[in-house]
């Protein structure tokens, strides 16, 4: 099976790029600036690298502690205020997906097919349940369960206290596709994972019989190039809706209850959307940023001057719109406009994965290993 990069990440990696030039930053486009986001930079922190552009290892937060890993095999909880390392664990095996965290629990998934549970006041290693894959995304913990997407198509879904497995669900994956997936979301009783074939599935979690499937994307073209629609970003379940977005296809409003789509957009991602109130923001594979009306699906405005540049998936945090980008920046747009309000830098490297947003703080990490937490307001903690 072909497990393809899009675009110039498939070139370099064709080209046999060493490991430092696959997280090196862009260069950071001439664009300008109408502000300044009050931000205060509580601290920071070396966690590893990452090594590589098609890995998901982002930081996740719980109960005050903060998760974080490296491609190594390496995995460090850190206190969320105050940066302060709590504990720090060597797996000794190369890490892929994750860590998520949950129930007193951090999961993180392994390049070699397997899936960890490690305490999470200690970060001893309590469980291990072999899978049938690597693991490119952070699993989802909750209700008593570990639902794991691996990149040959198949969900797991493993006891939350053991690891042990209570079923598998089964999808063929096409021939040709992007290589990573998307990590499943859990609601009420149930698992909404997106595949590489364009499907949208609800499994319920007491036996992974599905529940509904709906289409997002829609295979077109002549080469199986063309025809890829993965849903390798994460579904994002808002109110009584589903939120997905495909590759070369379509943004899909859907149903939670039915999976009935209730309105679509022809937009093209692969890293993600976020959803508030009014609208939906989607950065797309071309380095655009839309913001869509919520209950349409109609376009609120679109910012252009980030094209060229691959984009995370956005966040909201406070008044604006943030994500992190291929030039090593972490951006923030006002949400309202799309203006390009401010943009910091960590380091000399890629951010990879969506910046994470607790409370008034959001933490980054860089693909060079570098953790960053900010709060919204001032030095003096006020807003």
């Amino acid at each position: 099976m072909i497990r393809l990069l899009l675009s110039t990440v498939a070139i370099a990696l064709l080209a046999g790029c060493s490991t430092p030039a696959m997280i090196e930053a862009n260069d950071a486009p001439p664009v300008k600036t109408v502000g300044s986001v009050p931000l205060h930079r509580l601290w920071s922190a070396s966690v590893g690298a990452t090594n590589t552009r098609t890995l998901r290892l982002g930081p996740s937060v719980s109960q005050g502690r903060l998760f974080a890993a490296d491609a190594e095999g390496t995995v460090t909880a850190l206190d969320a205020k105050t940066g302060k390392r709590i504990w720090q664990q060597d797996l000794e095996r190369p890490l892929s997906g994750g860590p998520a965290s949950g129930d007193g629990l951090v999961v993180i998934g392994t390049r070699e097919g397997a899936v960890l549970g490690m305490k999470a006041d200690s970060g001893k290693l309590e469980w291990e349940s072999g899978v049938t894959s690597e693991v490119l995304a952070p699993a989802a913990i909750g209700q008593g369960t570990v639902v794991v997407r691996t990149n040959d198509g198949r969900v797991f879904a493993l006891e939350e206290a053991s690891g042990e497995r209570r079923w598998l669900y089964d999808r063929n994956v096409p021939s040709l596709s992007l290589r990573g997936h998307s990590s499943p979301v859990l609601v009420q009783g149930g698992a909404i994972v997106g595949f590489d074939n364009g499907r949208l599935t609800a499994l319920t979690l007491e036996d992974g019989t599905p529940a509904w499937d709906a289409t997002v994307g829609l295979s077109k073209g002549k080469t199986d190039l063309e025809r890829m629609v993965d849903i390798d970003a994460d579904p994002v379940v808002a109110g009584d809706r589903v939120f997905a977005a495909s590759y070369q296809s379509r943004i899909a409003s859907v149903r939670l209850r039915d999976g009935q789509i209730e309105w679509t957009r022809d937009i093209s991602s692969y890293s993600g959307l976020a959803v508030d109130r009014g609208n939906v923001y989607v950065t797309d594979d071309k380095g655009r940023v839309w913001a869509l009306d919520r209950s349409s699906g109609a376009s609120v405005w679109r910012q252009d001057e980030l094209s060229g540049l691959a984009l995370t998936a956005p966040v909201r945090f406070g008044d604006y719109l943030a994500f992190g980008a291929s030039d090593g920046y972490v951006y923030f747009l006002a949400k309202d406009t799309g203006a390009i309000v401010d943009r910091r830098s960590l380091d000399d490297t890629r951010v990879l994965v969506r910046p994470l947003v607790s409370g008034d703080r959001m933490y980054v990490q860089s693909g060079g290993g570098r953790l960053v937490a900010w709060r919204l307001g001032k030095a003096d903690g006020s807003s």
